[in-house]
């Protein structure tokens, strides 16, 4: 794991962890191994992809907190979103193709139109976990990438 700070010395910081993707044979949920803070609020994450699947059946990956955690979604950040080509790779809200989880949208007025909405951390579900689209990934070099603010970092 790796992050920097994006501000320091009492004023709130944007901190950027980076985690690494262990293959596995394997759809089931697969614990990175790393927690996120408990007083942070994930803004925003995406995948670094940095070799493609190419064998897998399902090259798709979901990325959430630990489902056995109370609060936490195994694909509450990214909800199928392709690993099929090298590049960064974001969740998006496009009808038909929505691939932001859960813990980063809303429905804003009760009609299905979600819009965009941060995850406040509060220590409970704060394990980051990811599950492949299929058991048979072979390629795939790629790394999670969570953008948290912690407006109490520095107090």
């Amino acid at each position: 794991m790796s992050y920097g700070l994006l501000s320091r010395g009492g004023h709130p910081s944007l901190e950027i962890y980076r985690f690494p993707i262990i293959l596995a044979a394997s759809t089931a949920e697969q614990d990175s191994g790393y927690d996120l803070p408990d007083d942070g609020i994930v803004l925003d994450v995406f995948l670094n992809v940095k070799t493609p699947e190419a064998t897998g059946a399902t090259k798709t990956l979901d990325v959430g907190l630990k489902s056995g955690e109370s609060g936490g979604d195994t694909d509450g950040f990214l909800d199928g979103v392709s690993v099929a080509a090298a590049g960064m790779k974001k969740g998006t809200l496009a009808s038909g193709g929505q691939t932001k989880g859960a813990l980063l949208r809303v429905d804003e007025s009760g009609s299905g139109d979600l819009v965009p909405e941060a995850h406040i951390l509060n220590g409970t579900a704060k394990s980051v976990v990811y599950a492949f689209g299929s058991n048979d990934f072979a390629e795939l070099d790629a790394e999670i990438v969570v953008l948290v603010a912690r407006p109490n970092a520095w107090e």
